[in-house]
Formats: C-alpha cells, sequence, structure tokens
C-alpha cells in the first residue's frame, strides 16, 4: 500500500503564518461587533419590556376599584421576566378614585444596573416608558 501524503513545500509554510496574522486581526473586530449586538439587543428587550410594562401596569388599574400598588406590583412582575432588578415605577395619581379620569404609568430603568455585561457600548443608558389611559369611570351625566 502506498502512502499519499504529500510533504509541504515551502509555499505552505509561508502561508501557514499568513492565516496566523489573519486570524489575530479578524477576531478581535468579529468579537466586538458580536459583544456589541448582544448589548443593543438586550437593551432593545429592555425598552421594549418596560414599554409593556407601563401599558399592562396603566391597563390593571384604570377599571373602578384600581389602586396604584396595583399598578406597581403589575409593572414590577412584568419586569422581572427579562431579569430586571433596578427601576422605578411611578403612577399618577397616587391615590385612584371614582373621580379619577385618567391614570398615568412612569417607569425607568436603568440600563447600566441591569445590563448582561459591561455596558461598553451604551453607557448610563436609562430606558423612560410612560402610558396614560383614560379610566373607565364615567365623568358625565348619568342616565336613570
Amino acid at each position: 500500500m502506498k502512502n499519499h501524503r504529500t510533504k509541504a513545500g515551502p509555499k505552505q509554510h509561508a502561508r501557514r503564518g499568513a492565516t496566523l496574522v489573519e486570524f489575530a486581526l479578524v477576531t478581535p473586530v468579529f468579537l466586538l461587533f458580536m459583544f456589541a449586538a448582544i448589548e443593543f439587543a438586550h437593551l432593545n428587550t429592555l425598552r421594549n419590556t418596560a414599554n409593556n410594562a407601563a401599558y399592562e401596569a396603566a391597563r390593571k388599574v384604570v377599571v373602578p376599584g384600581g389602586t396604584s400598588a396595583e399598578a406597581e406590583r403589575e409593572a414590577a412582575r412584568i419586569l422581572r421576566v427579562v431579569g430586571t432588578t433596578r427601576f422605578t415605577v411611578d403612577v399618577t395619581p397616587d391615590v385612584i378614585t371614582d373621580d379619577t379620569q385618567s391614570v398615568t404609568v412612569d417607569i425607568r430603568v436603568p440600563y447600566e444596573q441591569n445590563a448582561l455585561m459591561v455596558p461598553w457600548f451604551t453607557g448610563a443608558v436609562t430606558i423612560n416608558s410612560k402610558s396614560t389611559l383614560r379610566t373607565e369611570r364615567y365623568g358625565g351625566i348619568a342616565a336613570n
């Protein structure tokens, strides 16, 4: 049985070094793009979740009997789904009565404190989401 292996010529050895140099130059750039993509994807996920949390929290309390504490709990529940640990939820008005015409839920999420890794590309961004909904309380004349 004949061995079909051939010995590498001088051209093959010179190319081996070029491949190593190309790899060393391309890998950091590739990793930079990968980490940037991961960071911006996570930032976008937090932004969309904060928008949804503000809307759902406001929606929960526009019905008669809703309280601002319920809105804060609903927003916190939704934000924790994606691992958000530090955030601020403000509900206006603080006390929701039968005369309340609209409810506003304002959520602030500091990305730096909720990032997956050190935020190299976004810095100290704060995600702000606000949702205002009219309540289901009738403010006009009631028919008898």
